[in-house]
């Protein structure tokens, strides 16, 4: 606990032959974290053979992937190749399938679009239908102008004229009239926004109509068959071939980060200084004793970082994490984290029954993680998390004596919340400034193997500021409990001198550990002035804070009595079906409600109470090059 993993730079050098067999080996080991190209180098360093290769694999990629679009099938999982395939027989079955399924689109296209006029045609038919008009009769038309379309206005009245004649069916309009009158009726017909479409209209007949939509319809599905057969055929091929090809796209990526001469290939990277031994017998197995090895005898502040925690509070990692990846030169605080936040849960939720179900919550959350292996991942996280903080809720459930939002059940071996808010604020209030101090300490900690004495020792998160802010939350329980004032030597050791070292930090610092002299005594003087001020307001504000612990148990067990005296309204005798629907109803909501907000709250003083006394969070994760699944040969 509170150490990482010894993270050691490495460096391999192995004759180019063995590049593919090199890399599958570091695929399935997992150790080796690749460095990537320096700043300026671009990927010019790796050797033109394989960016022809990876441009190859790249158009095969592409190909397959509008492939198994068309013809909807589902990639598989990505698989590594044992040897270096020929791509000229892929690409040719990759071809050849290309272009019958663009010929079949090609098709289909120019039958949906017919079919498209001949939808339009056929509601054209059901329009001349409603209005009552014979198709036929209008083939037959010569002597008169007929004007057919859609108008936006619908809200007018049919004009009776004597030289042309008008009838609507919804949007649609079709008029007749003599070849003088005409541009009357189409005057009518553009003030209310009309389309024209009579040149569409012209050539519709019913029964051929219907009948060249089957034949397109019957075409479709024939062609539908033919993409059928095509993915029945060549399916599972295609999907082995691009699981097989995005698979080898992983180790050219990862080739992208090594440097190439003519014989010999290099990489550089990072891994486990416990791993060495494993990659040398791994590259004596491939290479024989044609490689080099190298790896740092020194720690480098700038490695990458992985934690190393035991199994019941890897899952914590997760709420660190978020803040960002500890760096080298500070402690991991995951340990300090599962306590913290866990209690600060625990005391806001504390309920036997609603913790209980909690727990069970998050342990289905983290069977369906495993059961999909994602145990690892955000929600496996989550869920181990959730079923700690649930088992403590439970805890504290019990030490105020609550099981399902009532407290007449079982007796309490604390107390009740809502019988002693002052009790439980300055129990949370207390407990707020003992992580304050955590987090002042794991400062001073960070500081000082840094070689930071002034700000170990002198700054405003040092050990001068520590006693101050101890002696003062010491004072002032006692001066609560026994009613003593603290005597003046107290007040002089533990809060006056203190505040003297901090005030002199810009003297003593320089005289001690040769840091800079301030430039102004004058600039200096008031930095220090309002800092102090500063440091007062905020470690002020930043205890206060943790009074919400308290305030939220409360307010959950508020939401308990509401719970019950809405039942107790419905029936006396909490014995009808409503009144424990009621029970059951708002211990749900509870659990939902105050499950999310504690969640919430708890974070919220993690990250801005205690996390910002120390965590700077500033380092790179640990993520060696994997391939995640089992190479096959083909």
């Amino acid at each position: 606990m509170f150490v990482k993993s010894d993270i050691r730079k490495v460096a391999i050098a192995v004759e180019k032959a063995f590049y593919h067999e090199v890399y599958l080996e570091l695929g399935r080991a997992g150790f080796i974290h690749l460095s990537p190209l320096e700043a300026g180098e671009t990927n010019s360093v790796m050797d033109e053979n394989l960016k022809k290769r990876q441009n190859k694999h790249n158009e095969i990629l592409s190909g397959l992937h509008f492939i198994l679009n068309s013809l909807d099938i589902e990639p598989e999982e990505a698989k590594v190749f044992e040897k270096i395939r020929d791509t000229k027989q892929d690409e040719e079955f990759i071809s050849k399938t290309k272009k019958s399924i663009d010929r079949l689109q090609r098709l289909r296209s120019k039958v949906e679009e017919e079919l498209e006029v001949i939808t339009k045609r056929m509601e054209y038919l059901d329009v001349l239908h409603q209005m009552g008009i014979d198709p036929r009769t209008i083939q037959r038309m010569r002597l008169l102008q007929l004007a057919f379309g859609t108008v936006e206005n619908t809200e007018w009245e049919v004009p009776v004229e004597e030289t042309y004649t008008v009838a609507k069916a919804g949007r649609y309009v079709l008029g007749v009239a003599l070849s003088g009158s005409s541009h009357q009726m189409l005057e009518l017909f553009y003030g209310y926004g009309f389309t024209d479409k009579t040149k569409e209209l012209i050539g519709v007949f019913p029964g051929s109509t219907i009948t060249r939509k089957n034949s397109l319809i019957h075409r479709l599905e024939i062609l539908d068959g033919y993409l059928m057969m095509l993915k029945n055929e060549r399916g599972n091929s295609l999907m082995s071939l691009y699981s097989i090809y995005r698979g080898y796209d992983d180790v050219l990526n990862a080739l992208k980060m090594s440097t190439f001469s003519d014989k010999a290939m290099f990489i550089t990277g990072w891994m486990e200084r416990t791993e060495k031994k494993n990659l040398v017998s791994m590259l004596q197995k491939i290479c024989g004793d044609r490689f080099i090895v190298a790896v740092s005898e020194q720690r480098d502040p700038d490695a990458p970082v992985r934690l190393r925690n035991i199994s019941l509070l890897r899952p914590f990692e997760l709420l660190v994490k978020t803040m960002g990846i500890p760096s080298n030169q500070e402690i991991d605080p995951t340990p300090l984290t599962a306590v913290t936040f866990v209690l600060m849960f625990g005391l806001m939720f504390g309920d036997l029954g609603q913790g209980l179900v909690l727990a069970l919550a998050g342990f289905l959350l983290k069977h369906l993680a495993k059961k999909k292996g994602v145990s690892q991942a955000v929600p496996g996280q989550a869920g181990a998390i959730l079923i700690i903080c649930g088992l403590f809720a439970a805890i504290c459930g019990v030490f105020y004596g609550s099981i399902f939002s009532n407290e007449h059940i079982i007796p309490a071996l604390w107390f009740h919340p809502i019988e002693h808010p002052m009790d439980l604020f300055f129990v949370t209030i207390l407990m707020g400034a003992v992580f304050i101090m955590m987090g002042l300490c794991l400062n001073i900690i960070n500081s000082l193997m840094n070689s930071k004495y002034t700000q170990a020792f002198l700054e405003k998160r040092g050990i001068a500021i520590l006693v101050l802010y101890a002696a003062i939350i010491v004072l002032a329980v006692r001066y609560t409990h026994t009613g003593q004032s603290p005597t003046l030597w107290q007040v002089g050791v533990f809060i006056m001198l203190p505040l003297v070292f901090f005030t002199l930090r810009g003297v003593i610092g320089p005289l001690l550990f040769q840091d800079p002299k301030p430039k102004s005594m004058s600039e200096y003087a008031i930095e220090t002035l309002v800092e102090i001020l500063e440091i007062g307001l905020s470690m002020l504000a930043n205890t206060i804070s943790f009074i919400r612990v308290g305030a939220f148990a409360l307010s959950h067990a508020g939401l308990s009595i509401v719970t019950y005296t809405l039942a107790g309204i419905v029936d006396p005798s909490m014995k009808s079906v409503g009144a424990v629907a009621i029970i059951i109803i708002g211990n749900i909501f509870i659990i939902g409600f105050e499950g999310l907000v504690c969640g919430i709250q708890a974070l919220r003083l993690e990250y801005y109470e205690f996390f910002n006394k120390f965590f700077t969070g500033d380092g790179v994760a640990f993520t060696p090059f994997t391939l995640k699944v089992k190479t096959s040969e083909v």
